[in-house]
């Protein structure tokens, strides 16, 4: 059985669609290969879960899917490009829990460069979600970069593109109130302009949202390595380094894909640079923050010609995931904080196992940076222990930021503690509230509400239960639970299973923190006795008496229809019967020929035609196997 993986890092990342509708879904340790995507692509993508990690929408930037792997009600028709290296990004709108914004960008050598933005209401079209906004156009002639991180204040968001034929990056902020409308501009000097495909290259956010990264490819060959302040939006201290050799086969892109260690200090570029080096992935120490220096720490992490260098992107795991054009697997670097061949790179080591060919593309999806850094989480909380525990001690996700707090419990008690422990009277459930004044550049606060389960329930699958056959429905005894995760023995996760066979199943039940588990056994019911006996005979004038065998079944229901515990039969034939007790029902069957019964024979007949004693011979029905006939006179 798959474990679950409880990770600090936010859950909203925990499933990926990607590529030829293949994705991972990382609620499971590893995480586990997904084929049930309907969204094909073959660079960028993006997802959303929501925060227990369950699947909310995802896009190719085209086309929208909800959780249902169905087409969002309008989500046709957005201007995003299948081959544009960040295509689309998801991002929520701050301070709203209903609200997303779906940015997507152009490709290089495709008619469309625009920078545009699309609207999702989740609660739309009964939960699965609605377009309820599309391509409302912010800048002409961006394109394949797009990046996000939240600003200092861990509420609002950053949303970085590159202009071409300019070395401009142009830094937009999602707030409350919707998107600026002017962007905060910054000039690094490396214009990227001429062939368009000198466009193609990732743009990414350190996990901490400092340092920012873009990978120009074809001509340029470069990666620009820059400082962000995520208070103001401007970029500045640009480092252009070109990790490839010089000159080198330039059919081929060179650097592509980029993706920042988990401490921020490493970073990794994958780069595509001739038929023999298809596939070459590179790691940097960038601590010294100067060119020459970073480049001599260059380390050949892998190289090969089996595929094509494609995007790397950090997993809620906190490990790097890696994608090769027209593989059948995902690559991952293990422990990426180590500087060498210590960072533990596995080549295709999660096989996406899908009978599709070349399941995996050059894309893997695009996310907002701070997804990943736990230091810099929204603030949230957790209860511990059992959930029908009247005593709760509450956790708060981190502690770093936080001036002080205020918290109500929702039974109308207080505190100001950072771990209080609060004695409910009553089972039920509470919306708790938590108040965190923080200490950053907003000198704003943060509100966080959840609703908590405090269960009287010793038992919510019901009594042990057993079935007539190998197969018998458990369902949870009450209805599904608001904000919980379930867990079977089996490896399910819905609040419902069939099962598969007798014997013992359980289930956890996590919500916010709190933990309970019942278990139900399947048990299976003895079959009811009925046996009619081995075959019989029957002769016309006598008949024979058919008995089930059971005189203390509910009900009976023979081949003639009679519905007594024995029947009375004169004719031959095949009887059967059905026999029904505690729920549970057997079947016998026999047959019944002519036997051999009393042979009676007249001494006269008269055959005068008056249908009296007209003929001679053996009467009734009998099946006669040999015959004799004498006959005398009198004497």
């Amino acid at each position: 059985m798959m474990s679950v993986l409880f990770v600090a890092a936010q859950k909203q990342t925990n499933i990926w669609y990607f590529g030829s509708k293949v994705g991972l879904d990382f609620n499971f340790l590893p995480p586990k290969p997904l084929n049930n995507g309907n969204a094909n692509s073959t660079e960028g993508s993006s997802t959303v879960s929501d925060q227990n990690g369950k699947l909310l929408f995802y896009t190719n930037g085209r086309v929208i899917m909800n959780k249902q792997h169905l087409l969002m009600k309008n989500g046709t028709g957005l201007q995003g490009d299948l081959s544009s290296t960040n295509n689309t990004l998801i991002i929520p709108l701050p301070g709203n829990d209903s609200i997303y914004y779906v940015f997507t960008t152009g490709a290089a050598v495709q008619e469309e460069h625009q920078f545009q933005y699309n609207v999702v209401n989740i609660k739309g079209d009964n939960g699965l979600g609605e377009v309820i906004g599309k391509n409302y156009l912010i800048e002409d002639v961006i394109f394949e970069k797009l990046a996000a991180v939240k600003h200092c204040n861990n509420r609002d968001v950053w949303i970085v593109v590159h202009k071409w034929n300019s070395d401009e990056y142009h830094a937009y902020l999602l707030a409350a109130v919707g998107l600026s409308a002017v962007p905060v501009i910054s000039n690094t000097g490396l214009v990227i302009s001429g062939f368009e495909n000198n466009a193609i290259g990732t743009l990414k956010f350190s996990s901490k949202g400092k340092k920012l990264v873009a990978a120009h490819s074809f001509l340029n060959d470069a990666f620009e390595l820059m400082d962000f302040n995520n208070s103001t939006g401007i970029i500045s201290n640009p480092i252009v380094i070109n990790p490839n050799a010089i000159p080198r086969d330039i059919s081929f892109n060179g650097v592509y894909g980029a993706e920042f260690s988990t401490d921020n200090r490493l970073l990794y570029i994958s780069a595509n640079n001739s038929a023999t080096d298809a596939v070459v992935l590179y790691q940097f120490d960038i601590t010294s923050n100067n060119g020459a220096a970073i480049l001599a720490t260059k380390q050949v992490i892998y190289q090969s010609s089996d595929w094509y260098a494609g995007a790397l992107q950090m997993g809620p795991d906190q490990k790097i995931y890696m994608a090769m054009w027209k593989d059948s697997a995902v690559s991952v670097i293990e422990n990426p904080d180590i500087y060498g061949l210590g960072c533990n790179f596995r080549y295709n080591k999660i096989m996406m196992g899908t009978g599709k060919a070349e399941p995996v593309q050059f894309g893997l999806p695009t996310f907002m940076a701070n997804y990943f850094d736990t230091t810099s989480n929204p603030y949230d909380f957790t209860r511990t222990g059992n959930c029908s525990d009247l005593n709760v001690s509450f956790k708060i996700n981190r502690l770093s930021g936080i001036d002080s707090v205020k918290w109500d419990f929702g039974d109308g008690q207080l505190s100001q503690l950072l771990a209080p422990v609060n004695n409910y009277t009553n089972a039920g459930f509470y919306d708790v509230r938590l108040i965190v004044y923080k200490v950053d550049c907003s000198g704003l606060y943060d509100t966080i509400t959840r609703r908590i389960w405090i269960t009287d329930l010793t038992s919510f699958l019901g009594p042990d239960t057993s079935s007539c056959n190998s197969t018998l429905q458990v369902q949870l005894g009450i209805n599904d639970i608001e904000g919980a995760n379930y867990l079977w023995n089996t490896g399910a996760v819905s609040n419902t299973i069939t099962t598969t066979g007798l014997g013992t199943y359980w289930m956890d039940i996590e919500q916010n923190g709190c933990i309970i588990r019942d278990s139900v056994s399947v048990f299976q019911k003895p079959a009811p006795y009925v046996n009619l006996g081995t075959d019989t005979s029957v002769c016309m004038n006598q008949g024979v008496v058919l008995n089930a065998g059971n005189l203390s079944a509910s009900n009976y229901l023979w081949s003639t229809g009679e519905t007594t515990a024995s029947i009375f039969v004169k004719s031959i034939g095949e009887y059967s019967v059905t026999v029904t007790q505690n729920s549970c029902t057997a079947s016998d069957t026999l047959k019944v020929t002519w036997g051999d019964c009393e042979v009676f024979i007249p001494s006269a007949f008269t055959p005068n035609g008056d249908n009296r004693n007209d003929y001679f011979g053996i009467l009734n029905g009998f099946a006669v196997q040999n015959f004799f006939l004498q006959v005398f006179d009198k004497w």
